[in-house]
């Protein structure tokens, strides 16, 4: 089954943490990517919560493997939308999260945004194949 692997090691910085973004073809296959969630100065463990700042709470969730178009300031362009939507828990709730390039200002609200437009390229062509096949999500897990 494909699958993709997002790890990021939290911490107290005044500067972007970048993680990674991984692609796992059934076959044992992995292709990774450079990416990043949440904005720099909020990417602390239990930032996790913080709405619009925080990176996107460790779990599983599912993405779709086509995306939509975005105006959204920062993300201007295709978006995988990553359910469930809302992502509640007893400490807030955490909605409207994706992958997406990371335009503009370098961070995210919360979403997963891949860091060069040669590797955002390479994953929306990879996520374009893998709909090819008839797979309409993939798996998607956040570990810290």
């Amino acid at each position: 089954m494909h699958k993709l692997v997002f790890t990021m090691k939290l911490a107290q910085s005044l500067n972007l943490i970048y993680g990674n973004l991984q692609l796992i073809y059934p076959d044992g296959k992995a292709i990774d990517y450079t990416a990043t969630s949440g904005c720099a100065n909020w990417q602390r463990p239990g930032d996790e919560w913080a709405r619009g700042k925080g990176p996107i709470p460790a779990g599983e969730y599912q993405i779709p493997t086509e995306p939509y178009w975005l105006d959204t300031r920062g993300i201007e362009g295709l978006f995988f939308h990553i359910t469930p939507d809302p992502v509640v828990s007893i400490y807030g709730v955490r909605a409207e999260l994706g992958v997406h390039f990371d335009a503009n200002v370098p961070g995210t609200a919360g979403c997963l945004g891949l860091t060069t437009e040669l590797g955002w390229r390479r994953f929306c062509d990879r996520m374009a194949s893998i709909a090819n096949l008839g797979i309409k999500s993939l798996p998607l897990i956040v570990k810290y």
